[in-house]
């Protein structure tokens, strides 16, 4: 089979599944495609160029979701939405969030697709700079909330000892701190319910600002 850039970036991601992202080396894909590891530099310079085309493919997948201008559907939805999506997409891998954070998108048609969500919240009333900052906050909210996830939970979907909200409050003086010993179960929570509580969050946050 000849190497190719997107057989590549999908022989990562399975290797990333594995390994994690500190494990992810040229070398590991190299010996699962059953090559030389020079062999991917003609593709690749380097691990990071490698990493910037992985979190583009996440990002083409998130993408693929997002409405045309026009759909049926209300503001609200688009975001809501489109934030689980992403979400979705970052979790499908481990690490996922943390090979798309500070990565490089390598497709000008991932970044152009921002066009269609942009254009149902101006066409709904947000001034074009409000839009912007609206759907890149979004987009920081969802990765940061995923890094945070995958590694109080990790791979398998279950808590970490360490985390567990029980154990926590065994080292908080509840007579102190009141406030904070309760805030446990909240702050270490279902994930589900936290993120669809973010996500309300910044929805009503934008239409505050919405003229």
């Amino acid at each position: 089979m000849a190497l190719s850039r997107p057989l590549i970036v999908a022989t990562a991601l399975d290797v990333l599944d594995d390994e994690g992202l500190d494990g992810l080396t040229l070398r590991r894909i190299a010996d699962r495609l059953g090559v030389k590891a020079p062999a991917l530099y003609w593709h690749f310079a380097d691990k990071k160029a490698l990493v910037d085309d992985m979190a583009t493919e996440l990002m083409r997948r998130a993408v693929a979701a997002y409405p045309e201008p026009g759909a049926a559907g209300e503001w609200r939805a688009v975001v809501a939405d489109a934030a689980g999506h992403l979400r979705d997409v970052l979790r499908a891998h481990r690490d996922g969030a943390r090979v798309f954070s500070g990565s490089l998108l390598t497709d000008p048609t991932v970044v152009a697709a921002q066009e269609r969500p942009l254009r149902i919240l101006v066409d709904a009333g947000f001034a074009e700079r409000d839009a912007a900052l609206a759907w890149s906050t979004m987009r920081d909210l969802v990765v940061g909330f995923v890094i945070e996830e995958q590694e109080v939970y990790g791979p398998g979907g279950e808590i970490r000892e360490a985390y567990r909200p029980e154990l926590r409050a065994t080292v908080v003086d509840a007579d102190r701190y009141p406030l904070a010993y309760r805030s446990g179960p909240t702050a270490w929570g279902g994930a589900d319910e936290r993120f669809v509580d973010a996500v309300r969050y910044l929805v009503d946050g934008m239409a505050a600002r919405l003229r």
